[in-house]
């Protein structure tokens, strides 16, 4: 975070594609933990994908952890896109946050020819700009270069023993 001078180091959940025969949505599903360098914070957040009989979508858990002792101070719980739950050490429980009151902010992005060439946007423009113009065959077919083109670089840091966790600062 930019006013604090903090770096974190995340890895990414899964998205699965649901329901594509009648209403498609993607499922948020696997572990994803992040690192504070600077304080030494951690969290592993558990994204729940719901059970094939009963259960409920869009499940998360996440323990929070403090840098000295790598004891939970706080553990989290709720669905990630309406209200999440705070327990903490003390007993206390509060709403930790409600994502359906949170103002909806207009995302700021960077111009393509500023971008990384492995930034998302500069990644998938083909897709995308083909997607605009509703040729669903060249789209498909950028697609599957994309996907191809990721699982040699892959293949390749599986060699190189790459561990493939980001920074964000």
């Amino acid at each position: 975070m930019v006013p604090h001078d903090e770096h974190y180091i995340l890895t990414f959940r899964n998205g699965y594609g649901r329901s594509i025969l009648t209403v498609p949505c993607v499922e948020l599903g696997g572990e994803c933990n992040i690192n504070c360098s600077k304080t030494g914070y951690s969290t592993n957040i558990v994204f729940h994908t719901k059970p094939f009989y009963g259960g409920k979508k869009h499940r998360i858990t996440a323990e929070i952890l403090s840098p000295n002792d790598k004891k939970s101070f706080c553990s989290i719980e709720g669905e990630w896109n309406c209200v999440m739950y705070a327990k903490y050490s003390t007993g206390e429980n509060v709403v930790f946050i409600d994502t359906k009151k949170l103002p909806i902010i207009k995302k700021k992005v960077r111009k393509l020819e500023d971008q990384n060439e492995y930034e998302s946007r500069c990644l998938w423009k083909a897709v995308t700009f083909n997607l605009k113009i509703r040729d669903i065959d060249a789209a498909t077919e950028a697609k599957h270069r994309l996907e191809e083109r990721q699982r040699a670089e892959a293949r390749e840091r599986k060699q190189r023993k790459f561990n493939g966790r980001q920074v964000i600062s």
